[in-house]
């Protein structure tokens, strides 16, 4: 079956969703591939690849379509661990569309590990064109103009179709070769073909080459940490139990779980006065009383989510992200409760991806770069990474390399390592060599953001713009009462006003306004 569907629109999409899940469900095995733009650092996943063996293909361009408009159809696809997703270097390309688009791929495959054991790619680097050639006699074009053209175009190129598709295809082809040689895996349900697979599955790989004195290159394989599914099962009972503290005098001093509750009548601090809604009254005056913003902790709150109002199956939001709050002082990381909100698993999934936007604008705007990128927290050398690149190619191909190109590949060696001769040791070490050191000067993004706010409009600045960055992206229609996007800010200006001792920090960092301050004073007098 050869064809290729290309998806730009959800309509696109609704037009052969029966068609797509057909195929594939039928298949068990399907290959994958992605592709993307990187100019300055990587963009997001542009375009997305499955296919068959038999060379039905479909071409997800990704970034065309609404985030919040992915098919479930296909979110569940990828996640499915029943349908085998093959290709090389599968597990970066499982993390790009988690990171990029919350799609979380399962059973996932690459295919090096079932080629490390054959004697074509002993001690050799396998890449997906290498595979091709050895396995099924197919030379794919890999160019760098390809492989690096603009995959975020208005309309792709043939050429462009045509690459994306063979990539996809082949490796579902290279699966069903390896597997034809391997007689213990004729059938993919086969007690043998699926206990020796098991080790592979959603495992990145990693190859270690190593040399066996000059006689034969043999390649180590090592297995990193088995995968764990990176978006967290939906919470199942209820986050808020609507209990309720009061004073001794009775009155409401907050809202509160059950297990908290319970604990103030265990330790003989209270005593339970109702069991609808499940009321313990202190038998001691408490330090404070509702005040300000505060009085929003003594409102009931509803176990639904906050943007479409279902009652089932919720993520905890954090409106304003950890990575930044985890610097604020102790003072504004008390009573986080308010931006701490329940939301479904699929409204969850677009607040995550609309996140990203306002970290990219904070990243430019604090020239803060995204710590997900690499280069970033790690420096590139570009020295270590030719010497690394002379001695791959020795390693894997040095036979075939004409004389003179491998005098050049083992001067780079030499002139690195400052030697007249370069010996297997040598050329093992080079071969193995780390082109990338940690950054010393790295900043996180989330403490450099936090700083930046420190000297620029202060903390209270950010806390308002990550408020009101989750009211404009998602419009929630069923926020408990009185959340607010100044919550909180009233009672620290009346703590700094008063000195309290809680204020261990320069004060100047929160950004409190004039204004603000001059309505404190008055509510003070």
């Amino acid at each position: 079956m050869h064809k290729h569907i290309l998806i730009e629109t959800i309509e696109d999409w609704n037009r052969y969703e029966s068609e797509i899940l057909k195929v594939f469900k039928d298949c068990k095995m399907i290959g994958i591939d992605c592709e993307w733009v990187t100019a300055d650092e990587r963009k997001p996943v542009s375009l997305l690849q499955l296919a068959t063996d038999s060379g039905f293909c479909v071409l997800v361009r990704l970034f065309l379509l609404p985030v919040w408009l992915i098919p479930p159809a296909l979110t569940n696809l990828l996640a499915d661990e029943r349908i085998l997703k093959v290709g090389v270097g599968v597990a970066e390309d499982a993390n790009k569309l988690f990171n990029d688009y919350c799609l979380e791929v399962q059973g996932f495959l690459d295919l090096r590990y079932l080629a490390k054991d054959l004697k074509e790619f002993q001690g050799k680097n396998m890449s997906l064109k290498s595979l091709g050639r050895e396995l099924l006699g197919i030379d794919l074009n890999k160019s760098r103009e390809l492989r690096c053209s603009d995959w975020n175009a208005d309309k792709l190129s043939e050429d462009q179709l045509k690459y994306a598709a063979e990539d996809a295809v082949i490796s579902a082809k290279i699966f069903i070769e390896i597997q034809k040689r391997n007689r213990n895996w004729l059938l993919m349900d086969s007690d043998n073909f699926l206990k020796e697979i098991e080790t592979y599955v959603d495992v990145p790989f990693k190859q270690v080459l190593v040399n066996n004195n000059n006689k034969k290159t043999v390649g180590t394989f090592s297995l990193k940490k088995p995968h764990k599914t990176r978006y967290s099962k939906p919470r199942q009972r209820p986050m808020y139990d609507n209990c309720q503290l009061v004073a001794p005098d009775g009155e409401l001093l907050c809202s509160c779980d059950k297990g908290k509750a319970e604990w103030y009548v265990y330790k003989g601090l209270g005593e339970k006065i109702s069991d609808e809604p499940f009321t313990v009254r202190l038998n001691f005056e408490p330090s404070g009383r509702p005040t300000l913003d505060n009085v929003f902790y003594t409102m009931e709150k509803s176990n639904q989510c906050v943007v479409c109002g279902k009652t089932e199956n919720f993520h905890r939001k954090l409106v304003v992200p950890s990575e930044y709050r985890r610097y604020f002082p102790n003072l504004m990381k008390k009573n986080l409760s308010h931006d701490v909100l329940l939301l479904c698993v699929h409204c969850h999934k677009k607040s995550n991806i609309l996140d990203q936007q306002m970290r990219q604008k904070l990243a430019e705007l604090c020239d803060a770069p995204l710590g997900c990128r690499k280069n970033v927290k790690y420096k590139f050398n570009p020295e270590l990474a030719r010497v690394k690149s002379a001695a791959t190619a020795l390693y894997t191909n040095g036979n075939k390399i004409p004389e003179w190109r491998q005098q050049e590949l083992k001067k780079v060696i030499s002139d690195y390592y400052n030697i007249s001769e370069v010996t297997d040791e040598i050329l093992s070490e080079a071969a193995n060599i780390e082109v990338s050191a940690l950054n010393d000067s790295f900043v996180p993004h989330g403490l450099k953001v936090y700083q930046y706010f420190c000297e620029n409009g202060g903390l209270i600045q950010l806390e308002k713009l990550w408020r009101q960055h989750f009211l404009d992206t998602m419009q929630p229609q069923f926020l408990p009462a009185m959340w607010s996007v100044e919550h909180n800010h009233k009672r620290l200006a009346l703590q700094v006003i008063n000195h309290e001792r809680d204020v261990d920090f320069e004060e100047s960092i929160l950004g409190l306004t004039p204004e603000l301050v001059e309505e404190i004073q008055e509510l003070n007098s």
